[in-house]
């Protein structure tokens, strides 16, 4: 199971009106696309090898092996996630700008 790095405490500490919403799905699909952009992110940035090595991982070692090689070989990982995050909760707080 993947972190929850958006939660509905993060979206109310923000003003986010989540009155009506289906929040666990609001939040599922929310943590899904961060996951998806920082794994393009991430991607973009390896070398060949490192994507080979990386994709040949995914199919047969632990999510803590390859968090541990995800450290190793991408130093900026939390970077990358924090500027994710960033940007998806900015359109998130623009997308309820709009609609009230």
């Amino acid at each position: 199971m993947q972190p929850q790095y958006i939660t509905q405490s993060t979206l109310e500490t923000l003003g986010i009106d989540l009155t009506g919403e289906d929040v666990e799905a609001l939040l599922d699909d929310l943590n899904e696309t961060l996951q998806e952009r920082v794994g393009t992110e991430i991607t973009q940035s390896l070398s060949e090898k490192q994507l080979t090595e990386l994709v040949d991982m995914q199919e047969s070692a632990s999510e803590e092996a390859i968090g541990a090689w995800l450290e190793k070989n991408i130093p900026d990982m939390q970077q990358i996630i924090q500027s994710e995050i960033d940007i998806l909760i900015g359109e998130i707080v623009e997308d309820d700008d709009e609609a009230e």
